[in-house]
């Protein structure tokens, strides 16, 4: 564990020195070369618009901050993940996810292993991991930090082949969440949220087996949530003190909860908020594997990983992002 945590530090120290730009020959600052993608459909939750900003918004913040030109529109994923790849090829230094954690999420994972760093203009409805790198809402400060923040190397989960930024679940949580998100696409939003209702009256804890790095754990926990930073699903502050850049998930256990209580914690940490109780339990853990006697659902950002048994793997230093100045 200590070795870990030296080579941890280690890469730390050599993402602080990755600030950018970075000067020329002449000593003159070599702009950065940024595409922006521009999620066209982001800044709404369940229909309901949340934090929208138009293309020429986002065009005059480019221009004011000396950003390029260099904006595509995407009307899809796959449009997405065709623009971040042919980036890339191209040699660009920073592709810009312009829009919700689904947009960042779809990125980043293409850019995962390569030289090209991740900015986030915050124009969805969460904004998690914007959230986790301090980068704010507003749209001509997020545009400044793309022109003047740091580089900086931070970790990646995988669980079942699926990549993830925030965190896992597994129990009640994820069970709830699965319906809730529903809410997105189903034009009877009411009908998800009596799925979720109803899910939360009828679950009944089962055992299960928590391994981690250095332990094992048996318990009958409603829930367990696996922390790669401090926020997860609708902005929850699932693990305060979770760091995204120090090599280890907060592994969070929910093990002396009622349904009612549960429900409580949850909304009073949600959106960000930090009301916290003393009957969670967190471990630190680089990987972590839980088994129940029963098949428990397992999540991993909003991703629906079906039942364990699930492992979920930390991939330290992963990938690169722009984030404010001086934040490490």
């Amino acid at each position: 564990m200590l070795k870990k945590r030296m080579m941890v530090t280690n890469r730390l120290e050599a993402a602080r020195s990755e600030r950018q730009p970075k000067p020329d020959a002449a000593g003159k600052a070599t702009p950065r070369r940024i595409r922006v993608l521009v999620n066209s459909s982001s800044g709404a939750k369940a229909g309901i618009p949340t934090n929208q900003a138009t293309v020429q918004e986002v065009r005059d913040a480019m221009r004011r901050h000396r950003l390029g030109e260099d904006l595509v529109v995407t009307e899809s994923e796959e449009e997405a993940v065709a623009a971040t790849r042919d980036a890339v090829a191209q040699g660009y230094d920073v592709v810009v996810a312009a829009g919700g954690d689904g947009t960042v999420g779809t990125v980043a994972c293409e850019l995962l292993g390569t030289e090209t760093a991740l900015g986030i203009l915050p124009l969805g409805s969460v904004m998690n991991v914007a959230r986790m790198l301090g980068i704010p809402r507003d749209l001509g400060a997020a545009a400044s930090i793309l022109a003047n923040g740091d580089g900086r190397s931070i970790d990646v989960g995988e669980a079942k082949g699926q990549l993830f930024f925030e965190g896992g679940s597994v129990g009640l949580n994820a069970a709830v969440f699965r319906e809730a998100q529903k809410a997105d696409s189903d034009s009877g939003r009411y009908r998800a949220l009596l799925a979720a209702l109803w899910t939360l009256v009828r679950y009944r804890p089962p055992r299960m087996v928590i391994h981690l790095d250095d332990t094992v754990l048996t318990t009958r926990a409603l829930a367990v949530s696996v922390a790669n930073g401090p926020y997860s699903g609708l902005g929850f502050t699932v693990s305060p003190g979770a760091r995204i850049d120090d090599g280890m998930f907060d592994v969070v256990i929910f093990s002396r909860f009622s349904r009612t209580e549960l429900i409580r914690h949850f909304a009073s940490i949600a959106f960000g908020r930090r009301r916290f109780t003393a009957k969670t339990a967190t471990y630190h853990s680089a990987r972590v594997r839980i088994e129940g006697v029963s098949e428990l659902p397992c999540r991993a950002d909003g991703h629906d990983l079906g039942t364990t048994p699930v492992e979920y793997v930390i991939r330290p230093g992963a990938l690169r992002v722009i984030a404010p100045a001086g934040r490490v």
